[in-house]
C-alpha cells in the first residue's frame, strides 16, 4: 500500500525548497558586484592565441560576467583572465586561470561570458602566488605611510595637516595611476582614493590592490562625493574598509585611519615607556 502524503505537507515541502533556493541566489547576490571595469582576456583556440579587452558587469571573490563581441568563448574552454585591466597596474596585477561556466548570448551580437576562477575552483593559492611572495619580500613596506589620491590640493593638504602631526608620512598623488607606481615599490599602511577619480575610479583601484598577493592586506578607504547607497555597498563588497562622504570631517578621517593603522608616534610613545620600565627594573 503506498504512502498517502498530505497536499499542506507537499505544499510546506515545496515553500521549505523554495526558500533554500531563494536564500541561496540571495547569498550569491551578496557576493556579487556590478562593475564596470575592464578585462584583458587570452585563450588559445583552433586559429591560434587570440586576446581582447572586455568590460566586465558582475564580480564576485571567485570569478566574473564580461561582455564580448566574439563569438569563439565555449563553456569549459579555459581562458586567463587580467582583471581589472589597466596599462599603468602591468606590474601589479598578473593574468589569472579561469574556466568558462556559462555564455549567453545578448542582443547586438554581444555575449555575456561568465567565467570562474582556477583558485576558486581548486581551492588552492592563485597561480602567481609564490612569485608575489618572492615580490613582497623585496617591497619596501612602509608602516607609517598614507597613501592618497587627491587631486585638489586644498583636501591633499588637509589630509597632511590632520595625520602627519600623528607620525604618518603622508603621500598625496593627483591620480590612480601615479599611486600604482608608488604601490610598486611601497606598500602603504592604508590607501585612500576617491571614488569618482578622472583617470580610475577608486573602486577600480582597491580592485587592483585586493587582487594583489603583495597588497591585499592594505586597508582602503573610499571617499565618495555622490553618497548614493550605492557607492557604499559597492565599497564594502569589493573590500574598502569602509567609504565616507566627500567631503568629510578631517577628525574622522583621522579616526578611522587611528583604527586600520595604529599611530606611529602612539608606537613610538609605547617603545619609550617600555625602555624607561625596564631601565627602572
Amino acid at each position: 500500500m503506498g504512502t498517502t502524503i498530505a497536499p499542506a505537507a507537499v505544499a510546506a515541502q515545496s515553500s521549505a525548497v523554495a526558500h533554500s533556493f531563494a536564500g541561496a541566489n540571495d547569498r550569491r547576490r551578496r557576493k556579487r558586484a556590478k562593475i564596470s571595469a575592464q578585462v584583458h582576456v587570452r585563450f588559445t583556440g583552433s586559429s591560434g592565441a587570440a586576446e581582447e579587452t572586455c568590460t566586465s558587469v558582475d564580480v564576485s571573490r571567485d570569478g566574473l560576467l564580461f561582455l564580448s563581441t566574439r563569438s569563439g568563448y565555449a563553456v569549459g574552454q579555459s581562458i586567463d583572465v587580467t582583471f581589472p585591466y589597466s596599462a599603468a597596474a602591468a606590474g601589479l596585477n598578473k593574468g589569472e586561470p579561469a574556466e568558462i561556466v556559462r555564455v549567453t548570448e545578448q542582443p547586438g551580437n554581444r555575449f555575456a561570458v561568465a567565467v570562474q576562477f582556477a583558485a576558486a575552483k581548486t581551492g588552492v593559492a592563485r597561480a602567481g602566488a609564490a612569485a608575489s611572495a618572492a615580490t613582497a619580500q623585496s617591497a619596501q613596506t612602509q608602516h607609517s605611510v598614507v597613501l592618497a589620491v587627491e587631486p585638489d590640493q586644498r583636501t591633499a593638504e588637509v589630509m597632511r595637516t590632520t595625520l602627519q602631526p600623528d607620525g604618518y608620512n603622508v603621500i598625496v598623488v593627483s591620480t590612480a595611476n601615479e599611486a600604482l607606481e608608488v604601490l610598486k615599490s611601497t606598500i602603504p599602511a592604508v590607501l585612500v582614493a576617491e571614488v569618482e577619480a578622472k583617470d580610475m575610479s577608486g573602486q577600480d583601484l582597491c580592485l587592483i590592490v585586493k587582487r594583489n598577493e603583495r597588497l591585499q592586506r592594505v586597508p582602503v578607504i573610499l571617499l565618495t562625493r555622490s553618497a548614493q547607497p550605492s557607492d557604499y555597498a559597492t565599497s564594502h563588497q569589493l573590500g574598502a574598509v569602509v567609504c565616507m562622504a566627500k567631503p568629510f570631517k578631517p577628525e574622522r578621517l583621522l579616526h578611522v585611519v587611528r583604527l586600520v593603522a595604529p599611530p606611529p608616534q602612539q608606537k613610538m610613545s609605547y617603545a619609550r615607556s617600555s625602555s624607561s620600565v625596564e631601565r627602572a627594573f
